[in-house]
């Protein structure tokens, strides 16, 4: 996708920010597709089929959502879909719709802090346009709402955790 992306990015006629995660470096390793391959800016993709919750993300926390879903499946038997945004600006309002309706419950999460956060403008769309697919609230694991901290140990705590996803997950399948 880094690489898909980045040509997408450096082919498009507008301006367009490009982060990389720090986190993924030399942690996530991928075959990288040969030849011209692009990802279109703006398409989400599904990084992991589910049907009882949905679980919408993005960069680092796609990893992290990965595994609370691999373990919700081994420990409580719920499929856990994951929607990978790729890029927050434009949202894949579609990809985003579409998974909501398949499972009719949302959870958020990302690393900014929960005010603020993107997390509230999902929030927001979901309700305007799927209130009647939930069968629970839409829920958010972020940050907290405080400066990130130097200290690795600190940091850990102050950013989303699988085990924060999970709980999350299993609070969301109990409505």
């Amino acid at each position: 996708d880094a690489k898909g992306l980045l040509k997408a990015a450096v082919r498009d006629d507008d301006c367009v920010l490009f982060f990389e995660h720090k986190y993924l470096y030399r942690r996530i390793k991928a075959e990288m597709p040969a030849g011209d391959h692009v990802v279109p800016i703006g398409k989400a993709r599904i990084a992991r089929e589910g049907s009882d919750v949905s679980i919408i993300t993005y960069a680092a926390t796609v990893w992290k959502a990965l595994e609370a879903a691999e373990a919700l499946q081994r420990e409580d038997g719920l499929s856990v879909e994951v929607l990978d945004l790729r890029s927050l600006a434009p949202l894949d309002d579609d990809a985003i719709f579409a998974t909501v309706r398949k499972t009719n419950r949302a959870l958020i999460v990302h690393e900014d802090t929960r005010t603020g956060g993107i997390a509230g403008e999902i929030t927001a769309r979901i309700n305007e346009t799927c209130f009647e697919w939930l069968d629970a609230p839409v829920l958010r694991v972020t940050a907290h709402d405080i400066p990130l901290p130097y200290a690795p140990q600190l940091e850990d705590f102050v950013l989303p955790q699988t085990s924060d996803i999970v709980r999350a997950v299993r609070r969301l399948a109990a409505y």
